[in-house]
């Protein structure tokens, strides 16, 4: 999976907080790979207030329940086939080097579908999880733009004292605070 490499280097740009980078990144690859400035715009300015509002709302509650469990991070996973259907886990253990802390997961707070993305994909990307370079291309700017909607709630939550990450995966995660 070559072009799963690009995805690899933007989620190290945004777990060292370069923002600004990764978004240029992005942009250049999407470009790279293909993808029309016509799609890429279209990307780039479906709205995630929504999004983050729902998360934002179900933060409290997530960190609330962190806390009992004496859990170490909280994992946000949305699913790309399934109408970005969002459940925040509550993971007791973590660690970078091998994900299975998220499924090993018991407890989690369901967050609901988010509408704008899951057309994008199904249409754009044949519902194609980084199989060419167009599915690829749309894949990693629909991941990159729904990481910073959570990476711009995380920011809010700066003390909260949890690891905070993100996935769309079993087998990876981008971690924003």
């Amino acid at each position: 999976m070559r072009n799963y490499k690009y995805w690899e280097t933007c989620i190290e740009l945004i777990e060292s907080r370069k923002i600004e980078e990764a978004t240029h990144f992005v942009l250049e690859t999407t470009s790279k790979l293909g993808l029309s400035k016509e799609l890429v715009e279209k990307i780039m300015t479906v709205s995630l207030k929504g999004f983050e509002k729902k998360i934002e709302g179900k933060m409290k509650d997530c960190l609330e329940k962190a806390r009992e469990e004496n859990a170490e991070a909280l994992c946000l996973y949305y699913s790309v086939d399934n109408g970005w259907d969002s459940t925040m886990y509550i993971c007791k253990g973590y660690t970078k080097e091998n994900s299975s802390w998220i499924s090993e997961s018991r407890s989690w707070i369901e967050l609901g579908k988010t509408r704008g993305f899951s057309e994008i994909y199904k249409k754009t990307a044949e519902s194609a999880f980084f199989t060419n370079k167009i599915s690829s291309a749309v894949c990693i700017l629909l991941m990159f733009r729904t990481s910073i909607a959570f990476y711009n709630v995380a920011q809010k939550f700066p003390d909260c004292g949890f690891k905070l990450c993100i996935t769309a995966t079993e087998s990876d995660f981008v971690r924003v605070a």
